[in-house]
């Protein structure tokens, strides 16, 4: 069995070339979760708040891994993840523009009887 090649869809329509317009400026991007927390700890029977503490988490292979992250690694991961998430958001709506253009321009199936 041979595979055809794929009808061309056309032209990019505006929105979709303003979208991967975005996506060229994109920058640095990662995915996961940073986080800052302090701790309060009891010390010599008083109470004291300790850190911040600034932490990276995210999956890989199916399981979590966790950085410990200075002050300075912590936002500039920050900016990388708010990045990734405005990516994947973008790609999102190319897949959608792109589906439908595919489903307005390509020949389908034919309906049953």
């Amino acid at each position: 069995m041979s595979l055809k090649a794929a009808p061309p869809l056309g032209p990019h329509p505006p929105a979709y070339e303003k979208l991967l317009a975005r996506l060229a400026h994109a920058g640095w991007f990662c995915d996961g979760t940073v986080v800052c927390r302090t701790l309060r700890r009891q010390v010599a029977g008083k109470w004291v708040n300790k850190g911040p503490y600034y932490m990276w988490t995210a999956k890989r292979a199916g399981k979590t891994v966790c950085y410990a992250l200075s002050q300075n690694q912590y936002h500039v991961a920050k900016q990388a993840i708010e990045a990734n998430r405005r990516v994947m958001g973008i790609l999102a709506r190319l897949q959608t523009l792109t589906r439908k253009t595919i489903l307005k321009k390509v020949p389908g199936v034919l309906g049953r009887k």
